[in-house]
């Protein structure tokens, strides 16, 4: 039964609101509103599933808005996630001879990382340890001479305290001095941390 009304209904199937003279529901194409005087005039079956519908909807919404709102908390709650910086690590690494092993990262300008290092197999074995900036660490890679901002050769273990003296990518690196000639491969192990030298207000 269509409506006779000019105000807009409700579709007694689906909820949604029922356009003034509409012939079906946009909606869901149910062909029955719900009567001016309300639910209450339409037959007990039809009545309690508009009933059903309608707390459903209403069930959606407020589930949404709980959900949003639980985001929003947490979101403002929770601290940023920490991000790794490359040249903060630690563990072991494994040199073949004549080879190199390099840790690489961006540092600010007059921030610094310390740290140490030592081989730790085989004993008492040497290994070479330069730092240089990315220009020059791209003419070592290459096989050119390239000069080190920092250098610390002849010695199985060494403290690490190195001051960006600009912002750069720097590239601090560990050469296995021997040849390959002599089969000896360096177990080295490295712990490092980039500290920051800004001021905290």
């Amino acid at each position: 039964m269509a409506s006779s009304s000019r105000a807009w209904g409700t579709c007694a199937f689906c909820g949604d609101p029922y356009p003034p003279n509409g012939p079906k529901c946009p909606t869901c194409g149910h062909r029955e509103p719900v009567p001016p005087e309300g639910g209450k005039a339409l037959p007990t079956k039809e009545r309690r599933h508009l009933r059903w519908v309608q707390g459903v909807r209403l069930s959606l919404v407020i589930g949404a808005i709980v959900v949003l709102s639980y985001l929003m908390i947490t979101a403002a709650f929770t601290p940023p996630a920490a991000v790794s910086d490359p040249l903060t690590t630690s563990g072991s690494r494994t040199v073949g001879p004549g080879n190199y092993t390099v840790l690489s990262g961006d540092i600010t300008g007059d921030d610094y990382v310390v740290g140490n290092y030592s081989v730790s197999h085989p004993l008492g074995a040497n290994v070479t340890f330069l730092v240089f900036n990315d220009t020059d660490y791209t003419i070592f890679a290459a096989g050119g001479t390239a000069t080190p901002l920092d250098q610390v050769t002849g010695a199985e273990n060494a403290p690490i305290v190195f001051s960006a003296p600009y912002t750069d990518t720097f590239h601090f690196v560990w050469i296995n001095p021997y040849s390959p000639a002599s089969g000896i491969t360096l177990t080295i192990y490295i712990d490092t941390s980039y500290e920051s030298n800004a001021l905290v207000e």
